[in-house]
């Protein structure tokens, strides 16, 4: 369909300047009515400009249905908004487990999470942007980064062995992703 929008678009465009580009055959102030200040051509560029708006509508059309069709899309598990709401349960529980987990558990807990949920939302912050608008957007994945900083910190502490430094972290990183959480729209 989208072949179709453009071929109609395009060629409503050329038609559109081949019609408005002839002169009127009397001058202006000589016209004896209104449509005597036109060229005679101004049926091709109305033809022209008709088919140029719809090639447009048609296009748009498509590319949000296609955006609708891709936005509950969630069969190869790359679906950003769907990776966030898992994230916070994930981050309860590893903030239940902290107290009986090493430091070299945490790490690895930390490794996990950043791997299979973390960045692959990250890398889905196209899709966030135009699914959500780009400053509901923004201020989602500005409030995502933080929580994922928060993530790395708790992984260098623990990596330290600093278990209670990154025990703090984590409780930040939790905040960060609930508060991300609340920012998506309802489903």
């Amino acid at each position: 369909m989208r072949i179709v929008a453009y071929i109609l678009f395009a060629g409503g465009v050329m038609l559109a300047i081949s019609g408005a580009a002839k002169l009127p055959d009397v001058e202006p102030s000589a016209a004896k009515s209104f449509v005597d200040r036109f060229p005679d051509s101004w049926p091709v560029f109305a033809v022209g400009f008709a088919l140029t708006v719809a090639g447009l509508v048609i296009w748009w059309k498509d590319e949000f249905a296609q955006r609708a069709a891709h936005h509950g899309d969630d069969s190869d598990g790359s679906n950003p908004l769907t990776l966030l709401r898992g994230l916070v349960p994930q981050l309860h529980e590893f903030s239940n487990d902290f107290s009986q987990l090493s430091a070299v558990q945490v790490t690895d807990r930390v490794e996990r999470l950043l791997e299979h949920t973390v960045l692959p939302f990250a890398e889905g912050r196209h899709k966030v942007i135009s699914w959500i608008g780009m400053s509901a957007g923004a201020d989602l994945l500005v409030t995502a980064a933080f929580g994922e900083r928060m993530l790395n910190r708790v992984w260098s502490a623990a990596a330290d062995g600093h278990l209670e430094e990154a025990r703090n972290s984590l409780t930040e990183a939790v905040g960060a992703f609930e508060q991300a959480q609340q920012q998506l729209p309802a489903e």
